[in-house]
């Protein structure tokens, strides 16, 4: 899910560098959907005439959206003035675009949708929180699975911060990878392990916000570069230790990406229509399932070639998306941060 930071060209002294990381944000968006519009509905629902196209390994993207988080959210923290700016910053780019979707995939879902898109009304309700999955209900949009991983990994990245302990981030991923194998043995050979350590410390996911993080250390920091790379070799031995033999590939491609983002070598993705895509990816993840699958149900069953139905999807999902970000995303977070720096203002001038 690309939830994991602002558009940042202006955090670092390269902004052309971190156009490029909100064009991977993008194009993982889109991989995302491309998997969803064409295996993954046919898995839930069935292409009529069958699948147009399997576009399976689109499904890994948000994995990449994990390693973005990682750099990201650290290099963020390290130019945070106060726990409080880092909380309204991150409220601010999710809340208010993610209830303006939900609101909207809820209103489709519940006149033209499927009836196994309509969940219970108490369900519904809960999906509002973003932390739905641990309180024991569903997502109405299957996409949103993801939030609650990256608002976990949010609230740890915060408490490492407010402790003072980003300094001794090796040791803190140290302890994360750890952990991360110990889970996914305990998975792989039936052995019990807490359920609350393993969804809290989001300990499945964490070896690639880590890799995130590590990549952001050896571009900020290269004089570390021995410890960086040594660890990071250490993340992918925990996730091919702890996890399903496909996501060693998963990993290794994205640090094949990252390695190549900053070394520089991503300049071609500096354009419009990638800057473009990076915009609205945060939007185009939260309205596509949802409303893509009831978009192709109809088209199809209308006598619309699978094909067809699914661009006609996309094109409808592009287009909420780039609404919800003008009319929505973009002016909340500019309203609500603009409120929150003039109050600090304030009081710093009345003390």
């Amino acid at each position: 899910m690309p939830m994991q930071g602002d558009r940042v060209g202006h955090e670092t002294s390269s902004p052309s560098r971190m156009v490029e990381l909100d064009a991977l944000r993008g194009i993982a968006a889109v991989a995302v959907l491309g998997y969803h519009f064409t295996t993954r509905y046919q898995e839930q629902i069935g292409h009529v005439g069958g699948v147009p196209a399997n576009l399976r390994v689109g499904n890994y993207g948000v994995y990449l959206f994990f390693l973005i988080s990682g750099f990201v959210i650290f290099m963020t923290l390290e130019r945070t003035r106060t726990a409080a700016d880092f909380v309204v910053s991150r409220f601010s780019r999710l809340f208010p675009a993610y209830w303006a979707a939900l609101l909207l995939t809820a209103c489709v879902v519940y006149t033209v949708g499927l009836p196994m898109q309509q969940l219970p009304a108490g369900q519904a309700l809960l999906n509002f929180t973003m932390v739905q999955e641990i309180l024991g209900a569903e997502h109405l949009d299957g996409s949103y699975w993801t939030l609650q991983i990256e608002l976990f990994f949010y609230v740890q990245m915060l408490l490492w911060y407010a402790l003072g302990q980003l300094r001794r981030i090796h040791w803190i991923i140290g302890g994360w990878l750890v952990l991360a194998t110990i889970e996914g043995l305990c998975e792989k050979h039936h052995w019990h392990f807490s359920y609350w350590a393993r969804e809290l410390m989001i300990l499945r996911f964490i070896p690639f916000f880590a890799i995130g993080i590590l990549f952001y250390r050896l571009h900020r920091y290269p004089a570390e570069w021995r410890l960086n790379l040594a660890m990071l070799l250490g993340a992918l031995l925990a996730i091919a230790i702890g996890e399903r033999p496909v996501f060693l590939p998963v990993a290794l491609a994205c640090c094949v990406i990252f390695a190549l983002f900053i070394r520089g070598k991503l300049a071609f993705l500096d354009t419009r229509f990638f800057a473009f895509l990076g915009a609205i990816s945060y939007t185009l993840y939260l309205v596509h399932q949802s409303i893509g699958f009831v978009a192709i149900h109809h088209l199809e069953r209308a006598g619309v070639p699978a094909w067809l139905a699914c661009l006609g999807a996309v094109a409808l999902s592009l287009s909420l998306a780039t609404l919800l970000h003008r009319l929505v995303e973009r002016p909340a977070m500019e309203w609500i941060r603009g409120n929150w720096k003039a109050s600090h203002v304030h009081t710093l001038v009345n003390r």
